[in-house]
């Protein structure tokens, strides 16, 4: 449940955002409960996961609680396979490609892309590229209470969201046109049905891609972190994803093991 709380004075939307870029940057090491919705064949799907990341190097253990409880993942940045406990048949751990398609299937992002990098990442692109204009286009809604968290509640608004060509040059594939126009790769594959993976593009080919990463983001960004712990994104079609952080612990110290199949906690 969401309580307004009077805006603060003196602050403005685009300084928040800048300092939620230095916080980001200042992570170490982060434990949160994620729940994460994202938009598949037009269903918004849901899962609910206990994280732990370093962020460098970046070492992840995810473990999901819902819908598919008990599932593992273990990455770290030395081992190009990522370890899978599926908790289910064939009752075998898996090792991975993080970018093949048993990874990235119905997912927006990849595992890489966990934490606020990313996110942030998009914003501070956006406002860059809108230069001396990008105050016109954050709106700074003072505080709020959410789910007993104060945060700033700030929207980015993009009017010049579209769908647009995009002709493919040689050697790219959808991954690298996404970091280019600074956009969701997975709505790629969404708008073009001829697109089967993330590879699967020829030089010279029209694509259709959107303009920009979302037509407006909604961001809550906690008072004392200054992270934002609730991303909700938009696109041409409505809700794209949703991101919230619950139960945040920022920078615990990791024991080594905690990055090993065979922690004591852990059902590898």
């Amino acid at each position: 449940m969401i309580f307004i709380v009077p805006m603060a004075m003196g602050q403005s939307g685009t300084q928040l955002l800048h300092e939620m870029a230095e916080s980001t940057d200042k992570i170490k090491s982060f434990t949160a409960t994620i729940t994460k919705s994202e938009r598949i064949n037009g269903e918004m799907e849901t899962q609910i996961s206990t994280v732990k990341l370093n962020r460098d190097p970046f070492n992840l253990y995810l473990r999901q609680e819902f819908p598919k409880a008990g599932v593992e993942i273990l990455c770290r940045s030395d081992r190009k396979k990522v370890l899978v406990n599926p908790n289910s048949f064939p009752w075998i751990n898996l090792n991975l490609d993080p970018y093949g398609s048993l990874m990235r299937r119905n997912q927006h992002h990849t595992v890489y892309d966990s934490g606020f990098d990313l996110m942030t990442s998009i914003l501070l692109k956006e406002l860059s590229a809108m230069g001396s204009n990008s105050a016109e286009h954050v709106e700074y809604f003072g505080t709020k209470m959410n789910e007993g968290r104060e945060v700033h509640h700030i929207e980015f608004i993009n009017d010049s969201y579209k769908i647009i060509d995009f002709t493919v040059k040689k050697d790219q594939d959808v991954g690298d046109i996404a970091a280019q126009l600074n956009i969701n790769e997975y709505y790629i594959l969404e708008l073009n049905d001829a697109i089967d993976f993330y590879d699967d593009v020829r030089p010279g080919q029209v694509i259709k891609v959107p303009s920009h990463y979302a037509s407006r983001m909604t961001l809550f960004v906690d008072v004392e972190f200054m992270l934002p712990l609730v991303i909700w994104a938009y696109d041409d079609k409505g809700l794209f994803e949703k991101y919230a952080y619950s139960n945040f612990v920022l920078n615990p110290t990791f024991q080594p093991e905690e990055f090993e199949a065979n922690y004591k906690d852990y059902g590898f």
